[in-house]
């Protein structure tokens, strides 16, 4: 899914509006939109966000705040989310920008411009100052807008498209805002220390929330000998794990914390499985070591990748093992929403 940014840029009660008429092959040709764009590689959106203001427009924002995802389902597109912010700035001489015209509009003024009609939803969600909020759009073939929902307001604390990609095959569309926070506990025990580096990383995010939002963190460990093992840094390390799970029985603990922001609900569980590796060669485990798929993994494996070919057996469930026990996750997250 292509992750975006858009922001509006506000100033003496007007929005910063971008007409774009220069770029060719523009999906936003002849639109007026905010100023924004692609996530990079290892972008935050907020990070994203500031590059494309500073490159469109040479100003730097002040109080930038994320105020909801747009969820873009398209017959036509690939699927998006985008970030939506809001700012300020202070700017009476406006560059030139090589993607279009830049001008001042005042906000009473934004609904009388060519605008793509699920930029409207959310523009007037802007103006009424609405709590964040997540909202599906869908447009045909066409770009016509055929229907737009309300989300729940659901954000994952993580930045593993593991973890996302399960959420979503579940039928749960989160807002990813990865958690920064450096793992402190020192906790021995597998399960409660999963736990305990969940909920830090969700109450991390639930911080910058107050209207319900549900923060969902996760944590995956691999034990192995009565060792956790946690990601690998290097190759070497990740061959060292591998060469410590081959030809053994290991368990995987993940740990999940969901956390209502500002509401005072939480839930916290671990969930473990026990995973059966068959003797490897050493030309084997280099192979994979070596291969790049390890590296962003607990125990330095990921059970759906070419490492599936040394699985020979588990005992619990198999999703736990990529990142995220899905049916107590869904469980979980089902009551915490019926609580609302």
């Amino acid at each position: 899914m292509k992750q975006t940014t858009l922001c509006y840029l506000e100033q003496d009660d007007c929005y910063l509006m971008l007409y774009r008429n220069k770029k060719k092959n523009d999906l936003n040709e002849g639109k007026w939109i905010g100023v924004g764009g692609h996530l990079e590689a290892g972008e935050t959106p907020e990070v994203c966000a500031k590059r494309e203001i500073l490159e469109e427009t040479g100003l730097t924002p002040d109080r930038l705040a994320l105020r909801g995802a747009v969820f873009f389902d398209s017959d036509r597109w690939e699927d998006e989310i985008m970030y939506l912010y809001t700012a300020e700035a202070d700017c009476r001489h406006l560059p030139e920008c090589n993607e279009g015209e830049l001008k001042w509009i005042p906000k009473n003024e934004v609904f009388r411009l060519n605008l793509w009609e699920g930029d409207r939803i959310f523009l007037n969600y802007l103006l009424e100052d609405t709590p964040f909020f997540c909202l599906e759009l869908h447009y045909d073939e066409e770009d016509r807008l055929v229907s737009s929902r309300r989300l729940p307001p659901i954000i994952l604390a993580s930045a593993s498209p593991r973890r996302l990609e399960l959420l979503n095959q579940i039928g749960i569309r989160p807002v990813v805002i990865p958690s920064r926070k450096e793992e402190t506990s020192t906790e021995r025990d597998p399960g409660k220390l999963v736990m305990a580096l969940a909920e830090e990383k969700a109450e991390e995010i639930a911080g910058g929330f107050s209207n319900g939002e549900l923060v969902i963190g996760a944590d995956t460990v691999v034990v192995s000998g009565g060792e956790i093992l946690g990601k690998p840094g290097t190759h070497e390390e990740a061959a060292r794990m591998i060469r410590s799970l081959a030809g053994h029985a290991h368990q995987v603990y993940t740990g999940v914390a969901l956390i209502s922001a500002g509401a005072g609900r939480k839930q916290c569980f671990a969930e473990k499985t026990e995973v059966h590796v068959a003797p490897m060669s050493e030309e084997e485990i280099l192979l994979y070591a070596e291969s790049g798929e390890p590296m962003d993994k607990a125990g330095g494996y990921g059970i759906q990748g070419s490492f599936a070919a040394f699985i020979e057996g588990i005992e619990g469930d198999y999703y736990n093992v990529m990142g995220l026990p899905v049916r107590r996750v869904y469980t979980a997250v089902r009551d915490m929403m019926l609580q609302e």
